[in-house]
């Protein structure tokens, strides 16, 4: 009776443990930002496990054309929409006045079960590479990642500390003389997620705070060159010119569908010819590397 009661008692601890391991694990969402169809171009089978959303796509990459003698901008450079200004990572999160667009390639957060994130990378950035500020943004979140895993979360800072720097309303500029930045570059660390709206690969549409709830995430916002693009002048703000960027091109994806059929020559002359401007540019490595920055960080703390 007494190895009975031990042996129900061990398989009873056993859950209890595997139920706290799974608890402590990651989830990796990576969102799409940008006009929706440029999710396409992603090969999402490269990354297993990951729960693709999108947005709307209602959001622009605001610049200035240089000029040769030294002037302010008009308006700050960088992502302008509901979804970069609600998440953080808009023209308002650039850690120096006049600088380049803060986040060029999306942003990467990490999120305690508590809903609150506990840290997430650099306004300069690039999600890809080599340099030195790449390996210190994937260190810093390696590291919280650890400590999220003995579940120590991140406490959430007080309302008056939780306020936007924007002044100007949701998808209008921002008018570089008299505004806040984050000089500190502190970005939404001890926020809540905020309520916003993703849309699933079916169409269905889900808050973000919800998917993030009681669970620990990384949390990957994303765009495959999808986001619509305007240049003023800086003389007066005046909106010059506006396009969408070609979509990117996964070479590697095209060149192995077309040499499947080694007896068709047209099919591998139409591959080389899709992937010819991608060679060049390498939009695609640039577009996926938040993507692949976490699926290393997945890999490290499992």
């Amino acid at each position: 009776m007494n190895n009975k009661r031990i042996i129900v008692g061990i398989l009873a601890l056993m859950l209890i443990m595997s139920g706290i391991l799974f608890a402590q694990s990651f989830e990796v969402i990576a969102v799409h930002f940008g006009n929706p169809d440029y999710a396409e171009a992603l090969t999402q089978e490269n990354f297993p496990g990951f729960k693709f959303y999108t947005t709307d796509g209602n959001c622009y990459r605001y610049r200035e054309q240089q000029v040769l003698v030294l002037k302010n901008p008009e308006y700050l450079f960088g992502y302008y929409g509901e979804i970069p200004e609600k998440m953080g990572f808009t023209a308002n999160y650039t850690t120096e006045k006049g600088s380049e667009t803060p986040f060029p390639e999306g942003v990467i957060y990490v999120v305690g079960k508590n809903g609150v994130i506990s840290t997430q990378t650099s306004a300069m950035n690039k999600l890809n590479g080599s340099s030195e500020m790449y390996w210190e943004d994937y260190n810093k979140l390696k590291k919280e990642m650890k400590r999220l895993k003995k579940g120590k979360t991140k406490d959430l800072l007080k309302a008056k500390d939780r306020v936007y720097l924007k002044s100007t309303p949701i998808g209008e500029r921002e008018p570089y003389k008299k505004t806040k930045v984050d000089k500190k570059g502190e970005g939404l660390v001890g926020w809540n997620v905020p309520e916003v709206t993703v849309y699933d690969t079916e169409g269905k549409a889900h808050k973000l705070n919800t998917l993030t709830k009681d669970k620990n995430c990384v949390l990957v916002f994303y765009t495959m060159d999808g986001v619509h693009q305007i240049e003023a002048s800086r003389k007066d703000g005046t909106i010059l010119k506006e396009w969408d960027d070609v979509m990117p091109v996964d070479r590697e994806k095209e060149m192995k569908a077309a040499t499947e059929n080694p007896e068709d020559p047209k099919e591998l002359l139409k591959a080389f010819a899709k992937t010819m401007g991608e060679s060049i540019s390498g939009v695609y490595e640039e577009s996926i590397g938040g993507l692949e920055m976490a699926k290393q960080l997945i890999e490290a703390v499992k």
